[in-house]
């Protein structure tokens, strides 16, 4: 039986206070991902549940990632982990012989396979989308991001410019009267 930790003892494990683990925790719920609760309504954690908030901790730790997001490449990332654990558990194709055995069975065995890869390629396909959406969100926020800076070296140009400007005429005004020359 693996063990369960308490709300504080995940802190300590994390490094977080309880309002971040309680809101990491109510946004991976948010996205589906099941944490335990006792009959009070208490979060009890386990092992894959601190493993996913690592995971989540991760995600939005990396540059232009939002919680929302980072919750939801988490949920993408355990999918993932449960297909591969999925397919690599699964049994061999074993092959028959015709000991008396129809070709019904291989048949119906076959279309059944066929369904779950159809499904896993389903589900694959469903990921690669949200990461292309990921993917593309992330390439906006960059794409403002360089705007922003290309602005700012332009504004910062034409202020150089215009202070060059202002010494100039202050410099020009300073040659022609001299203040001795007034007496």
């Amino acid at each position: 039986m693996t063990e369960m930790y308490s709300p504080s003892h995940v802190q300590e494990l994390l490094g977080i206070d309880s309002n971040t683990l309680r809101k990491y925790a109510t946004l991976l719920e948010g996205q589906g991902y099941p944490i335990h609760r006792n009959t009070r309504g208490h979060r009890g954690y386990f092992d894959k549940d601190i493993n996913t908030l690592r995971k989540f901790i991760e995600f939005s730790g990396q540059e232009g990632m939002t919680l929302e997001l980072s919750a939801q490449a988490v949920m993408s990332w355990i999918s993932e982990e449960n297909e591969t654990v999925a397919v690599t558990e699964e049994e061999p194709l074993q092959t028959i012989p015709d000991q008396g055995i129809t070709q019904n069975c291989n048949h119906d065995e076959l279309l059944e396979r066929i369904e779950h890869l159809e499904q896993i390629n389903m589900d694959l396909i469903k990921h690669l989308k949200e990461k292309a959406v990921r993917e593309a969100y992330l390439e906006e926020k960059m794409n403002q991001i360089l705007k922003y800076v290309e602005r700012t070296e332009q504004l910062l140009a034409e202020r150089g410019k215009l202070m060059e400007e202002v010494t100039r005429k202050q410099i020009a005004a300073a040659h022609q009267k001299k203040w001795w020359r007034w007496w």
